[in-house]
């Protein structure tokens, strides 16, 4: 079963620090899954048990708590602390029964992992690291409801199926799980056409590993003689996303599928009402979204 779900627009910092009204604007949006609020933390469980009720109330489910901070900073006092706070969310989401806690694993750079890349990003001693990272949180937290995951990303070591299939070996851990991002996957143009090949080897190589997913569209920017990808509001722009939203679909567990990146809470309707239509016109089974949009 596929669970889709994106961002809210609260109206001031009172309405998204309110769980009741994050709910009911997720369920206004058409959906069936949310991110976890970015003011719950692991020191205030009374917030995280009425989040928990209000989400439960409207038939939401958690599908994860992000954290973006680079565990893999140069600078030894940040890699600690983000290493520190990665470990709180993820007990966060364990207490909130989120599908599971995502980061993307590092770069070795000062700052923010996605904005400065380094070659040493492809090597053995990176993935070794992310090897290592997972199996720490995992054996440290021993959760059991949610997963740890690491998003795929194009400027890293986990950036195509098989390195995460590989990934997925090395850590050994039950509660290691898969986040696909098929965006981060496209790399050229031959991609961007043929992505649904891609999706089809990530569910033949790990398919009872697939715990969420981000979906999102991609074009080529033209006019361009090197490769130039952009991301897209789903429907607008060149991936065929038909294949990936059956292919989740049809995996033995619930998987959610998130919008991310998007400008406004019209670009978000815009991608639920492009999901709704593929999945009518492709007789998608399985798929849950409240469809009156």
């Amino acid at each position: 079963m596929l669970k889709v779900g994106g961002h809210v627009f609260p109206k001031n910092e009172k309405d998204a620090r309110d769980p009741e009204k994050l709910a009911r604007l997720a369920s206004e949006m058409g959906y069936s899954a949310v991110y976890a609020p970015e003011y719950l933390t692991i020191d205030k469980p009374e917030e995280i048990q009425e989040a928990k009720k209000a989400f439960q109330k409207e038939n939401l489910v958690i599908a994860e708590v992000g954290y973006w901070e680079n565990m893999l900073d140069t600078r030894p006092e940040y890699r600690s602390k983000n290493r520190e706070e990665m470990l709180k969310r993820f007990q966060l989401a364990e207490e909130l029964g989120a599908g599971c806690v995502v980061n993307t694993a590092g770069s070795y750079c000062e700052g923010e992992g996605y904005r400065d890349h380094n070659p040493k990003n492809f090597s053995e001693e990176h993935f070794q690291d992310a090897v290592d990272m997972a199996r720490y949180f995992i054996d440290e937290v021993k959760p059991e409801r949610a997963y740890f995951t690491y998003e795929v990303f194009m400027y890293n070591s986990v950036d195509s199926p098989k390195q995460y299939a590989k990934l997925v070996r090395a850590v050994d851990r039950k509660m290691f799980g898969v986040h696909l991002d098929l965006t981060n996957m496209l790399r050229q143009p031959r991609e961007i056409y043929q992505a649904g090949k891609i999706v089809e080897e990530c569910v033949r190589l790990f398919p009872d590993k697939i715990i969420s997913s981000h979906i999102k569209d991609a074009r080529l920017v033209r006019p361009a003689i090197t490769t130039l990808i952009e991301e897209a509001v789903p429907g607008q722009g060149e991936v065929d996303l038909t294949p990936y939203i059956r292919e989740l679909a049809a995996l033995p567990r619930t998987v959610t599928m998130m919008m991310e990146h998007l400008k406004n809470e019209e670009e978000y309707l815009m991608g639920m009402r492009f999901i709704r239509d593929k999945v009518q016109e492709g007789d998608i089974a399985g798929v849950t979204g409240n469809w009156r949009m």
